[in-house]
């Protein structure tokens, strides 16, 4: 599954079930929350997670540190359910572009790779069945819900809307 076909646009369906064998890998049910997605980086991936201050603009990045394993490096600065999402992204593009340079050929190739990136955390951290489940069995205030998820209520706002739930 890593390092999938660069040059292939992937499909919705192939970046759901990159997600979910992910998800089986470290495993996890289907439904079950990710409140640390880094811990899900380091569990079922060869992936090292560092967590350091990194300057404004940077959430979090895939390094080469020290030529044997990669590394997935986080912004201490951020909110733990942006650090969370942030993991996830990162994630999409181990799981999905493993071996494609930092800066593709193109802008719109740099926006397709980021647009997969986005699609697999939210399908990573927010699979349709958990998205289901929590809106059934939603309790409190949906600020209060999305916390419990290991997002920002505007994150699962708008995977509820990708869904059109």
């Amino acid at each position: 599954m890593y390092g999938m076909d660069m040059a292939r646009r992937r499909t919705i369906r192939e970046i759901q079930a990159a997600a979910t064998l992910l998800r089986r890998q470290g495993g996890l049910a289907p439904s079950a929350p990710i409140l640390d997605a880094a811990d899900l980086a380091e569990s079922a991936t060869r992936l090292r997670v560092y967590q350091q201050p990194l300057p404004l603009g940077i959430r979090g990045l895939l390094a080469d540190l020290d030529g044997r394993r990669p590394a997935l490096v986080l912004n201490t600065r951020l909110a733990g359910a942006d650090r969370n999402v942030t993991a996830a992204h990162e994630l999409g593009h181990w799981v999905l572009h493993a071996g494609t340079p930092c800066i593709t050929g193109s802008r719109f190739g740099r926006q397709r790779l980021e647009w997969e990136a986005n699609r697999f955390a939210a399908e990573l951290l927010l699979p349709e069945a958990l998205v289901r489940r929590a809106i059934r069995e939603r309790r409190c205030s949906a600020a209060a819900t999305a916390a419990r998820l290991g997002v920002r209520g505007s994150y699962l706002s708008r995977r509820i809307r990708e869904l059109r739930l």
